[in-house]
């Protein structure tokens, strides 16, 4: 039953077979163990939808309206078949979200907060995307997308830290194996933690998560801003953070990065030299390893002059300059955690990350 509470709510119950308009401060969405509510055409909602029904179904096609701040909350998750946004204030939400048919964004934010948004395999996605027609991922929630198999997927995301900002992330699957395919992304508006460029760097970085994938190729690229931009976009390189080491992807330019990738994790942009810190870019004649406290320096026919250990978070620790002997050693006592050593020749820069037990 529909059951009109004072003024400016209603409560709705079970089954409903809903005329196309609802004017209301509040839609609240009751406890009932099942809530289908069918629609023939659409739903013009100016209002928040509170759902407390643990089975919340909306067929049909719900359009939030107006030009106030609404909510769509509640204690329980929300299924749409269609869902439009054409709020000129935004949407917030504080329950998580599932579109099946169509998520349109017309005009205004949809803000994430802590919630997540899932795209299903089937639906489709529309809006002229821009820092005013995004969703805004910078909390805990990620926009999620089912993955069905090869192809495009677009996730237009931004954040509002410091300032409005539209991010999107582009993921393209050449090859994989998919099986109830899951893909998240959100973003921070701010310098990676573990990004130790000193100069070039961005102060953005987003993190994707994904499950029912295996085996797969994907072409990912991520869109910045020049207000993300520290130092000179031509010195940035995209950089994929594994939880242990970077590996460097393509270099940055025109406010984008790509890489050819085969997992998720975090991404953002910095200096290479800083970031390409793998073994085996080290040139043959010169090793860095770490015995006890020491840090050795052998090298056979480069001329080495200055050796600086910095920290994950940038910070110049230690340095000394060495000297011509074939092996130095640096006595470095320092708690275990990983550093990046930089060692100066008189031709090149090398750096390693290592860490010190």
């Amino acid at each position: 039953m529909i059951k009109r509470l004072f003024k400016y709510s209603l409560l709705l119950q079970g089954i409903l077979f809903l005329c196309p308009t609802i004017n209301a401060q509040q839609v609240i969405v009751s406890d009932a163990a099942e809530f289908n509510l069918a629609v023939a055409g659409t739903v013009d909602i100016n209002a928040d939808l509170i759902n407390n029904s643990p089975n919340a179904l909306l067929l049909g096609t719900f359009a939030f309206s107006g030009n106030t701040e609404h909510e769509i909350g509640g204690t329980a998750p929300i299924e749409f078949n269609n869902l439009s946004i054409n709020n000129s204030a935004g949407i917030r939400l504080s329950t998580d979200i599932m579109v099946t048919g169509n998520l349109d964004l017309i005009a205004g934010t949809v803000n994430l907060l802590n919630s997540n948004v899932t795209i299903g395999s089937n639906a489709s996605l529309s809006g002229s995307f821009s820092p005013n027609v995004m969703l805004i991922a910078d909390g805990s929630g990620q926009l999620k997308r089912e993955i069905a198999g090869s192809g495009t997927y677009l996730f237009p995301v931004g954040d509002t830290s410091n300032l409005t900002d539209y991010s999107p992330v582009s993921l393209t699957f050449s090859s994989g194996t998919f099986t109830n395919a899951v893909v998240g992304v959100n973003l921070k508006n701010e310098k990676h933690p573990e990004n130790t460029s000193v100069n070039d760097y961005l102060n953005k970085y987003w993190t994707l998560s994904g499950s029912g994938l295996s085996d797969f190729s994907c072409t990912a690229t991520f869109t910045y801003s020049n207000e993300d931009i520290v130092g000179s976009e031509s010195n940035l390189w995209g950089a994929k953070w594994d939880g242990n080491q970077w590996t460097v992807l393509n270099q940055a330019a025109m406010n984008t990065f790509s890489g050819t990738i085969n997992s998720f994790s975090d991404f953002t942009a910095g200096e290479k030299k800083v970031l390409s810190v793998e073994d085996e870019l080290l040139p043959d004649d010169v090793k860095i390893t770490v015995e006890g406290n020491n840090i050795i320096i052998r090298s056979d026919a480069v001329k080495l002059e200055r050796a600086e250990i910095y920290n994950l978070s940038g910070q110049l620790i230690y340095s000394k300059d060495l000297s011509q002997n074939t092996v130095n050693e640096l006595n470095f006592n320092a708690r275990p955690n990983y550093y990046i050593v930089k060692v100066y020749s008189d031709k090149q820069t090398i750096s390693k990350k290592i860490f010190k037990n």
